[in-house]
């Protein structure tokens, strides 16, 4: 089974603040941008999933492939950082986020270990076939952990570009 993954286009946020779970719009650049994903994504896949937030649900309504939208490849909570500009959040606390990125509990959000097994949950109940998720930069990267591609730690500080469309075997 190949797993097919999309991460959503560009949010409309400013850029430097911290977002996961805010269920934010996309940017003004999405026509461009879902054009772009468009070109590369195959014809036909067994089974789309999409996360519930927005950006993710309006680039596969552009796609026009039918879908099932599951909560399990949301984005990470960021909890009390949700919306707040990096450069305001506590220091100490952003510190022990990047020295232990995977076992950190965000104040009121989530592990990157929480969203390991809620997406190897998820990854579990797919069928055999080649399926295309349209999801976030952290479920991303679970999936590569997961799919043993790259190692959790080094999953979890990799980075991809918006759009950015990929294939796992």
């Amino acid at each position: 089974m190949a797993l097919y993954l999309i991460r959503h286009t560009s949010p409309k946020i400013p850029e430097g603040v911290c977002y996961g779970r805010l269920d934010l719009d996309v940017s003004d650049a999405f026509p461009v941008e879902a054009q772009q994903v468009k070109r590369r994504i195959k014809k036909t896949y067994s089974k789309v999933i999409v996360s519930p937030l927005r950006r993710c649900l309006k680039l596969a309504e552009y796609l026009n492939i039918p879908f099932e939208v599951d909560s399990r490849i949301q984005e990470m909570d960021f909890g009390e950082w949700e919306g707040i500009p990096w450069s305001e959040i506590n220091p100490k606390e952003i510190d022990a986020w990047a020295n232990d990125i995977v076992g950190y509990r965000v104040p009121g959000g989530e592990r990157f270990q929480d969203v390991i097994e809620r997406v190897d949950e998820f990854l579990s109940e797919l069928p055999g076939e080649d399926n295309l998720l349209i999801t976030h930069s952290g479920v991303i990267k679970a999936c590569w952990a997961l799919r043993g591609v790259l190692s959790v730690e080094m999953a979890a500080k990799k980075s991809m570009d918006f759009g950015d469309y990929l294939c796992l075997p």
